[in-house]
């Protein structure tokens, strides 16, 4: 008998990073290079058939920025999942995952399921495969995985992995 689900995930990371660029590449399969900071939280609804199952995800692309932090509390409540974005660009936004998103998400989310994403694999590299590693090795992540929202790398790819995950937990 198929079942039904509503899972909500939080796709959370320093501003710039690719957050919104990667939903939009899998809930609409666009990419726009104009970058517009999200003012507060975006929500993205897309269906997914797995394996006659009907998984409908409720994604919500929470603001990076520092005057949004008052705010998360709420945002990340009822949280099934969360993809937490580096931008391969910039090393210093595997260092924000480490020392204050991941913390962030599991003080007021609790423990679920975690994917680090390295965005922007299209592009030169700051952050080394060690950096991801070691950074999702230490927030206690279930993967890393490079993306690109440009070209879609992967971006298929870590939704269902992180549906598939929420869906074994529950």
């Amino acid at each position: 008998m198929p079942q039904k689900y509503k899972l909500k995930l939080v796709i959370i990371g320093e501003h710039a990073a690719g957050k919104t660029s990667l939903i939009k590449t899998f809930v609409e399969n666009k990419f726009s290079s104009d970058y517009r900071p999200t003012i507060g939280t975006n929500i993205f609804i897309r269906r997914l058939d797995l394996a006659g199952d009907e998984v409908t995800l409720t994604v919500w692309d929470i603001a990076g920025q520092e005057r949004w932090t008052s705010m998360r509390p709420l945002y990340y409540k009822g949280s099934s999942g969360a993809f937490i974005v580096g931008d391969l660009t910039r090393r210093s936004s595997f260092e924000a995952i480490t020392k204050f998103w991941a913390p962030d998400l599991k003080k007021y989310a609790g423990d679920l399921p975690i994917i680090v994403l390295a965005n922007k694999c299209d592009l030169q590299h700051e952050a080394t495969k060690e950096d991801i590693d070691d950074c999702a090795k230490s927030i206690g992540a279930i993967a890393a995985i490079e993306t690109s929202a440009k070209n879609g790398d992967n971006v298929t790819e870590a939704f269902m992995r992180i549906t598939k995950a929420v869906l074994k937990k529950q």
